[in-house]
């Protein structure tokens, strides 16, 4: 073991540095998993923090000036406040009209904020593919705009999913591409960056390529320096397999938020538990069941707190529309007076007038149905007798085609017949055949070849012996087999053509 490459040494305690990652990332994210240099560069987001009735008597401005531009800024920044409060249902429906307000002249930034802000959305709701084509326009309009910064922020995003889909590969990728727009940045974020490289390079177990970017995080000399080196001496100690490695754990762990951290010592105790050291593991467990409680009990404080809040509100808008509704009650009464004495005023008037242009127009359109009613009658039956003679004239045709196939066919058939009595037709014979029904039936052969190129030569001939609709007997006769093996190779002949509808002779019959 000691003559391995550090890469490929086991890990001890590898937990250790892949639950690092979770620090960093909970220390340069917000709940939109955005650095704050980005929301800070952004003056779209100064106005988030509004108030809802400042909004709304703004939206209702906008909308009476027709300005569609600013009503689809306001939604989006009210869905932003919802967004942030977690009331996400309504999030979406502001964000889904902005969007339909977004006008074609929408400076690019509103347009790709508006994507991002609905991806996070679609990934909350496991939308993955939705997720996927909101990021790749925002991507591709950052592209055209060379909006460095926003190009980082979706490249950070989608290394964020990545890494909890624990695609870390992939993760990896995004985080180069970010670090090649690392020029717009300042050098607290590029090492930052460069940590958060080293994170990931401790997922794909590549201990030396971590101390790689942390030593160049170290050497911007900005940024958090302090977690910088503490990360090193941990990856240290790895990969030189120091038993120190479990309690640094515990003192970096402290350091965690507490849903991260709660998840970190539940990640521990299962991988001790595999290790076989059960006691440790125990230990951990119960660190997660301490941490994961008060998480629990903050989660239900936050949710009560919200309810309270969205009742209270609800409970304010009823007293409002209610006072509202007293005062106009009163006024309305006598205005409800006036206009039902001049609604019947009216509407004796009306029906008047209405009754007696009623009469007169039932009685001309009567007259106009009758009229109606004979010509179509006339119609219907000029109609029938148009298509009897049609149908007549169709059938006189088949008849003579049947007369004319028959009158050459039988013939053939009875000069095939051996001194035994049995049909052998020989391959002019099937020429013939063939001939015969393209000449009557218009190139039937060639039609069915060409529209299923998949039959034989033999399976064609077979279908010109049911084009003339010869019966069973004959057929059997001409195959030498049982009239139900003909039967079979009709259902055969039906599977490989694809006919589901109508039956093989009918299909063949019509083609």
């Amino acid at each position: 073991a000691a003559a391995m490459p550090p890469t490929y040494i086991p890990m001890k305690y590898a937990l250790l540095f892949l639950l690092l990652a979770s620090w960093l990332t909970a220390c340069t994210q917000r709940h939109d998993d955005i650095p704050n240099e980005f929301w800070d560069s952004i003056a779209l987001h100064d106005s988030v923090h509004l108030s809802d009735s400042l909004l709304q008597t703004g939206l209702q401005q906008a909308i009476e000036a027709d300005d569609s531009l600013h009503v689809s800024m306001i939604c989006f920044f009210q869905g932003k406040k919802l967004h942030q409060g977690y009331f996400l249902l309504r999030a979406q429906e502001r964000y889904e009209k902005a969007q339909r307000y977004l006008p074609a002249q929408a400076p690019p930034r509103l347009r790709m904020e508006l994507d991002i802000a609905q991806a996070d959305l679609c990934r909350f709701n496991h939308f993955e593919k939705r997720e996927n084509q909101l990021l790749d326009n925002a991507q591709q309009l950052a592209t055209e705009q060379q909006d460095s910064l926003m190009l980082i922020r979706i490249c950070l995003l989608r290394c964020q999913r990545e890494k909890s889909k624990k695609d870390f590969a992939r993760a990896l990728d995004e985080l180069h591409t970010a670090y090649r727009y690392a020029y717009a940045i300042t050098p607290e974020r590029r090492a930052e960056l460069q940590a958060e490289m080293a994170v990931v390079h401790l997922y794909l177990q590549q201990p030396d390529s971590a101390l790689l970017h942390l030593d160049r995080a170290i050497a911007t000399q900005a940024g958090r320096q302090e977690y910088y080196h503490a990360l090193r001496q941990g990856v240290r100690y790895h990969i030189a397999r120091n038993d120190s490695a479990l309690p640094y754990f515990r003192r970096i762990a402290e350091m965690f938020p507490l849903a991260r951290k709660t998840d970190a010592y539940r990640y521990m105790a299962e991988v001790l538990n595999r290790r076989g050291q059960y006691d440790k593991a125990i230990d951990f467990l119960r660190e997660h069941v301490r941490y994961r409680d008060s998480l629990d009990a903050d989660k239900k404080a936050e949710l009560l707190e919200k309810v309270h809040a969205i009742r209270e509100y609800r409970k304010q808008q009823q007293q409002i529309e209610d006072s509202e509704r007293q005062l106009t009650h009163r006024m309305l009464q006598v205005y409800r007076l006036a206009a039902v004495v001049c609604a019947l005023i009216i509407l004796w008037g009306a029906y008047y007038i209405y009754t007696r242009r009623r009469q007169a127009l039932l009685n001309r359109d009567l007259m106009q149905a009758q009229l109606s009613k004979q010509e179509m009658e006339i119609r219907y039956l000029r109609e029938q007798e148009a298509k009897e003679q049609l149908e007549n004239a169709q059938l006189n045709q088949r008849l003579e085609y049947f007369k004319q196939l028959n009158e050459i066919t039988i013939p053939l058939l009875m000069r095939s017949r051996n001194q035994a009595g049995a049909l052998h037709l020989s391959p002019e014979d099937w020429q013939t055949l063939r001939n015969n029904t393209d000449a009557c039936f218009d190139n039937f052969t060639r039609r069915l070849k060409t529209a299923y190129p998949q039959l034989s030569d033999e399976e064609i001939d077979f279908c010109c012996l049911v084009k003339m609709e010869l019966p069973l007997a004959i057929l059997a006769e001409i195959y030498h087999i049982a009239k139900g093996s003909i039967s079979r190779k009709k259902m055969r002949l039906k599977e490989k053509i694809g006919i589901t509808d109508v039956s093989f002779d009918d299909f063949v019959a019509s083609f």
